[in-house]
Formats: C-alpha cells, sequence, structure tokens
C-alpha cells in the first residue's frame, strides 16, 4: 500500500514538473498598443502592419497586426527562444523589440498629421521591459542626433547658397563631431550592459570598421554566453564580409565595377568612365544630410567638370517620383542611377555603404583616391587635381 502511494505521489510529481516545461515550449508574449493616427484603410491594406524578422539582408514577414475601429492592436510573439523581432507600422516606422519575458505596449503616432511631413518618424518608446530599456536608450541617442544633423544640414545648405565657406566649412566639422559623439555614447552603453543578448542590438550601431575589434569580442561573448543567439552568429559572419569589402574599397584598391539604370532605364557602367575623374556619391532625396550637400557638389562639379571630372550617383531611393523630383529640385545635371531598392540597393551593398552621404574619389583608371569627402574637403582635394 506505501509501495503505490509513493508511485502515485511520483507520478503527481513528475507531471507537475513536467507542466512548466511544456508551457515553456509554448510561451508568447503579447505587444499592445494604439496607432494615435491611423493611416486610411486603403493604405493599411496596401503597407499593412507587419511583424517581421530580420534575416541578412531581407526582412522576412511573420504576422500581420489588424487595427481595432479605436486604432488599438494587439498581437503575441513566440519566446520560446529569446529573439528579436520587427514592428513595420504601415511603412511609417519599424521598431525592433525584443521579445522574452514579459509583455510590452507600443504607442505609434501613426500617420503624420503636419502640414509638412516630418522626415523621420518621431521617437517611439517601448514599455512593459527592462530589456527592450537599452533598445530605447539606443533609439533616442540616434533619433536625436539625427535630428542635430538635419538642422545642421538646413544651415549648412544657407551657407552654400550665401556662399559663406567658413560658416559651411564649421557645419561639416559639426557632422563629424555628431558621428563621434554618438558613436562614445553607444560604446558606453556596451560597457554599462555587458551581460544581455540585447547588446547586439547597440552593436549594428557601431561602424564595423572603426570599432572592430570591439564588436568582434562582444560578438563572441554573447555567441558564448547566449548559445541560442542566431542573430550574433549571423553578426559574426557579416563582420567577416564588411572585412573582405573594406580591403576592396580601400584608398588604393580599384573600385569594384557595377551595372545599374539610369533615370531613362538605361544601364551605366562604371567602368564606362575610365579616363576621367569620377566622384561615385551615395545619396537619398530623403536624407537631410545629402540634399545639404548637393549645392557644394554642384559648384565643384561646374568648377571643373571642363577639365575632366565626372560625378556618378548612385541613390538608396525606393520610390522613382521622389528621386526624380530631387534631382530636379537640386539641379543635379550628372548621371544617375538607381534600382529603387532603399538600403537593399546593389551597389550599396557592395560597397557596404551603412550611412549617406557616402563617396568614393576616383582616378582616370578607377583607383579610389579618397572617400568621404565632403564641404571644404572635397573642394581642397579637387583643387589638388585641377587646380584653382
Amino acid at each position: 500500500m506505501i509501495k503505490k502511494q509513493n508511485s502515485w505521489l511520483l507520478a503527481m510529481l513528475a507531471a507537475s514538473m513536467a507542466l512548466p516545461a511544456t508551457a515553456q515550449t509554448k510561451r508568447f508574449i503579447t505587444v499592445s498598443g494604439k496607432i494615435k493616427f491611423p493611416p486610411p484603410r486603403e493604405q493599411q491594406e496596401k503597407f499593412p502592419f507587419l511583424v517581421q524578422k530580420q534575416e541578412g539582408d531581407d526582412r522576412v514577414t511573420i504576422d500581420t497586426i489588424r487595427l481595432k475601429p479605436d486604432g488599438t492592436y494587439s498581437i503575441k510573439l513566440d519566446a520560446t527562444r529569446p529573439q528579436f523581432y520587427i514592428l513595420n507600422e504601415f511603412e511609417e516606422d519599424r521598431l525592433t523589440v525584443w521579445a522574452n519575458k514579459e509583455n510590452l505596449r507600443i504607442d505609434f503616432r501613426g500617420m503624420d498629421t503636419a502640414f509638412i511631413r516630418i522626415k523621420n518618424p518621431p521617437y517611439v518608446y517601448i514599455q512593459g521591459s527592462e530589456e527592450n530599456n537599452l533598445i530605447n536608450q539606443v533609439n533616442f541617442i540616434v533619433y536625436r542626433n539625427y535630428q542635430s544633423m538635419i538642422e545642421i544640414g538646413r544651415l549648412q545648405y544657407k551657407a552654400s547658397l550665401a556662399k559663406d565657406t567658413a560658416l559651411e566649412r564649421a557645419m561639416q566639422d559639426q557632422y563629424g563631431w555628431l558621428g563621434d559623439d554618438m558613436d562614445e555614447r553607444l560604446k558606453l552603453l556596451v560597457k554599462m550592459y555587458p551581460n544581455t543578448p540585447v547588446l547586439l542590438y547597440v552593436l549594428d550601431y557601431l561602424h564595423p570598421r572603426k570599432d572592430k575589434e570591439l564588436i568582434t569580442a562582444e560578438l563572441g561573448r554573447l555567441v558564448k554566453k547566449y548559445p541560442y543567439l542566431e542573430e550574433a552568429k549571423s553578426k559574426q559572419v557579416d563582420m567577416v564580409k564588411a572585412e573582405a569589402i573594406a580591403r576592396k574599397t580601400a584608398i588604393g584598391a580599384t573600385a569594384i565595377n557595377f551595372t545599374q539604370n539610369n533615370v531613362s532605364g538605361k544601364a551605366i557602367q562604371l567602368t564606362d568612365y575610365r579616363g576621367k575623374y569620377v566622384l561615385l556619391d551615395f545619396w537619398a532625396s530623403w536624407c537631410g544630410p545629402c540634399r545639404a550637400e548637393n549645392p557644394n557638389v554642384l559648384d565643384n562639379y561646374e568648377k571643373y567638370h571642363k577639365k575632366g571630372l565626372e560625378i556618378l550617383a548612385v541613390s538608396l531611393d525606393d520610390k522613382k517620383a521622389a528621386w526624380l523630383k530631387a534631382i530636379k529640385d537640386d539641379g543635379l545635371t550628372w548621371e544617375h542611377v538607381s534600382d529603387l531598392k532603399g538600403w537593399k540597393n546593389e551597389v550599396a551593398k557592395e560597397y557596404n555603404i551603412r550611412a549617406v552621404p557616402s563617396n568614393f574619389l576616383l582616378d582616370k583608371d578607377g583607383k579610389i583616391l579618397a572617400v568621404n569627402l565632403r564641404g571644404e574637403e572635397l573642394t581642397q582635394k579637387l583643387e589638388e587635381i585641377f587646380g584653382k
């Protein structure tokens, strides 16, 4: 009798111990919130509210979120394995979240209702998770940095139109300072949060060349401590690829040839420009700093084109109308190409472009003479080549 009772108790204990494990394999978290200004229904159908995962250069859709009539939403995310998800809110905003133990609340502004549309989405806060507070901090640093760059770009544009080279040079220096400042703030977060897998989100914002040693060391620690973190393993592979590209795009290397269509659909090759000095310029219509730099590039083009300077501009736009309008509005008379894939532009991927504006100055043989010349630096380099 005692034996049977013990067997029954053991069986009950075993069953109760198994329940959490079973629940663990089916664990979900709920993300809910409200869209303050939902887009019209037809726009929601054209650009749905998506849950996505980043796989290499692609965002893969795994679910669609449907808004309720009052603009609220709720979605369950699989958190069996802690992982990152992207909430793509009607292409108005994209927010990365970390799904682990806690439910999250995220309110979005939605469709911009201002008379002049904001060029970048407003800051979005993730509530309900200490781990996501690291993402909140990174996003706020990046958000404020970009707001400052927009303002500096506006001042630089005015200085360029007024031919105020001293102010233009000062604004250009501020660009560099802002980039360094953001980098230092992010590296401080790396030191402050060394024991969380969400640290991977911070590493994605550091420069793969300048911060290579730090990123490599932290990735090694993350992979060792969190073997399930596939995103960290993928990042290690990306770092190896970036290093290979860095060697191919270093000063002295022959620029990687490519073919891409111009605004009329004609295929243009980089090697078509052999025998000329070429400024290979990566930009986009939506990029404030790019548009602020365009008057300076135009001035140099008009000054040195007859002496042998060509410009080939690669746009990271994904909407042809916006691309063409920016070319016309800024009076950019050189050749422009794009595959209209945004950040997935094939040429930008080959050159590992992580920010715009970016450029490469090539000599007559297609070798890279300089990288990322802007403002007065570009003018001085061209004066060295062509004279004043």
